[in-house]
This record gives structure tokens, C-alpha cells and sequence, in this order.
């Protein structure tokens, strides 16, 4: 067959002439489409073998109909837009799919959606970029959603060339972590209240990402042999499985971890599924900025210690036990890194010697 389906679509391949046509066209999977899009294929053929310059008219955007009579490239940048999203978006995960059409729907369509492909300039970007008041991070991060949807259009032989390839990555800043010290840690737990003080408890002595935490059930615990697996995390309100594999790991427990475990098991607060529950309606958290607003802020206002976000709970860890002569890999490996790369680039001074 000649149409072939690919996610996201059909991709029309056919030869005339000893000359190769392909396209890919973005279409539900449904014999309708398939018939259409078989149609379509047909009437490609016959044009090309007659002549027909008519038909350019009629599909204006179609890839081997510009190449058949070169027509030029008519796509948009917003159209190669939905056909990489169409095509791509099942591999990706809820969070990628929400950070790409963010920086998509913000910075991308309405600064250069409406120019075709082969009307956009390295320049235009850096202009762009120039006077951005965002970050360098979030800079590269609009780059990269733009080289994919260009990078698409390149390999489907739309554009002879990726344009954004000749853009590049601005300098991101990074920002040295602010663990709590040991001071600091004692007076929020004796100020936090059953069972936030076992969450950040848990939390300041495992390392464990936000969504690691709200997502951690007792089927992943084993207090008698102190560890804890970790199989999902629950990101935008939804428990999936982590991004990477150094991220599925088992979690030794220190002992002020397993205090808190044995803490909340033995509480009004224990729910058969999940370890940490919002106390107010015993049911999950779906999302943690609650915990935040109203909780770890206020506590640490109280207190008069400097705010820093919860996730710095997971920087004192790291420093609490390289600072403990702990072995970097085995830090890493804790906190479901690949490698210990990121442990000594973010937590060089720690390290003992």
C-alpha cells in the first residue's frame, strides 16, 4: 500500500516516473480518513502524470504537489506546529506535553506563527531574545520547542535547512542550593503539626522529589528493612511512572525517615494507599502548592527562618550526607540520578575530600 499509517496520521508514498513522492498528512485513525487520504494519493498520481498544474491549487499545502510543480513552501511555522505535535505528543509525558504548548502558546505563535517556514531568520529570534525578560533556561527552553517543529519540517524535505541550528543556547545562571541547617530543621518540625511534621520530616531526611512524596504508597515501604521503592510520582494531579530509570529506585531509609513512617501508621491519619493524605479530607494530595501556601509558608514565617521553597528539603539531604562523608554515588543513586555528574555540579562544596 501506498498510505501508511504513523502517529498522528497517513504518510502517502508513491513513485512516478521514477521520481519518489512522500507525505505525511495529519488525519484521525478511522477508515473515512484512510479513504480520503487514499483518494487524495490517487489524485496526486493523476496530476503529476498529466500535468495538471490545477490541482496546486486545491491542496496548497501539500508537500508533494510543491515539489511536483514547485510551488514553494506555503507552511506556516503554526501549521508545521500541529503537524510535530500530532505526530510527537504520544510520547510524551502530561508535564512535556503542558511545558511545550506553554512556551508554544506564549513566545512562539504570537511572535513568529504566522511566517512560513522558509521566512523565518536566525535573527529573528535573538532579536527576540534580546529583549526578554525571561530567563536564559526558559530562552532555550522556547529554542528547543522551535528547532523541533523546524527540525520536523527538515526531515519531511519541507525546508532544505533548520534555521534555529544556527541559534545559540544563551547562558543559563545557576543557583547555588540553600540547605536548612540542622538548627533550622529541629524548630520546624517542632512547630509543623501532625501530619505535616512527618511529610517534611520524611521529606528533609530522604531527599524524595515533591511529586515522589505525594505519590508514595505502603505498598513501596518496607520499615523492617528500612528502604523504600519508588515507583510513581504524581505530577498536575496524575500518578504516573518517573521520566527516567535512574529515577525508579529503591531509597534507603535514615532513621528519622522511618520515625515518621511509624509516626503516621500509628495516627488517626494512616490511609491504606497512600502514605501522606491531605489531613483535612483524608484524601490524596493531587497537587502540593496547598502544602505550601498554607503550611511550610507560614511555618517558616513564624519562625523567622529565611523562606526557601519545600524543595530545598531535598538540597539538605544531599548536603546533610555528602557533608556526613556519605559516597557521592551513592548520594546520586538516592536521589535518582544517573550518575554523579549533577551531585558534584550542584553539590561540589559539600563533598569531603
Amino acid at each position: 500500500m501506498s498510505v501508511k499509517a504513523v502517529n498522528g496520521g497517513y504518510v502517502i508514498d508513491f513513485t512516478v516516473n521514477h521520481e519518489r513522492y512522500r507525505e505525511t498528512v495529519p488525519a484521525p485513525h478511522n477508515k473515512t480518513a484512510k479513504r480520503r487520504i487514499e483518494d487524495q494519493e490517487s489524485l496526486y498520481k493523476m496530476a503529476i502524470s498529466l500535468n495538471d498544474k490545477s490541482v496546486a491549487n486545491r491542496f496548497p499545502n501539500s508537500k508533494i504537489i510543491q515539489k511536483a510543480f514547485d510551488t514553494g513552501c506555503n507552511f506556516t511555522i503554526h501549521d508545521y506546529s500541529n503537524i510535530w505535535f500530532k505526530q510527537k505528543q504520544r510520547n510524551w509525558s502530561h508535564t512535556t506535553i503542558r511545558g511545550y504548548s506553554q512556551k508554544y502558546n506564549r513566545y512562539i505563535k504570537p511572535n513568529w506563527g504566522h511566517l512560513k517556514l522558509t521566512e523565518f531568520k536566525a535573527s529573528m529570534f535573538d532579536e527576540w531574545a534580546s529583549v526578554s525578560l525571561l530567563s536564559g533556561k526558559s530562552i532555550n527552553e522556547t529554542r528547543n520547542v522551535l528547532n523541533q517543529i523546524f527540525k520536523r519540517a527538515f526531515f519531511d524535505g519541507v525546508i532544505e535547512s533548520n534555521p534555529v541550528e544556527r541559534i545559540e543556547r544563551y547562558k543559563q545562571n545557576t543557583h547555588e542550593p540553600i540547605p536548612f541547617n540542622k538548627v533550622e530543621i529541629k524548630k520546624i518540625l517542632q512547630a509543623l503539626t501532625h501530619p505535616y511534621k512527618e511529610f517534611f520530616q520524611f521529606a528533609f531526611y530522604t531527599g524524595l522529589r515533591t511529586g515522589e512524596l505525594l505519590g508514595l504508597r505502603w505498598e513501596d515501604i518496607d520499615i523492617d528493612n528500612n528502604v523504600a521503592h519508588i515507583r510513581v510520582n504524581i505530577t498536575s494531579g496524575k500518578e504516573k511512572a518517573p521520566k527516567t530509570a535512574g529515577s525508579i529506585r529503591t531509597v534507603e531509609l535514615h532513621g528519622m525517615a522511618v520515625q515518621a513512617l511509624r509516626s503516621i501508621k500509628s495516627s488517626k491519619f494512616y490511609d491504606t494507599k497512600r502514605v501522606f493524605v491531605d489531613p483535612k479530607t483524608m484524601k490524596e494530595y493531587k497537587y502540593a502548592d496547598g502544602l505550601r501556601k498554607y503550611i511550610w509558608k507560614p511555618t517558616l514565617e513564624k519562625l523567622n527562618i529565611r523562606y526557601r521553597y519545600p524543595y530545598q528539603c531535598r538540597h539538605t539531604y544531599a548536603s546533610m550526607m555528602l557533608s556526613n562523608g556519605k559516597n557521592p554515588m551513592w548520594v546520586a543513586k538516592q536521589m535518582g540520578h544517573a550518575d554523579w555528574g549533577m551531585i558534584r555540579k550542584i553539590y561540589g562544596r559539600w563533598i569531603s575530600d
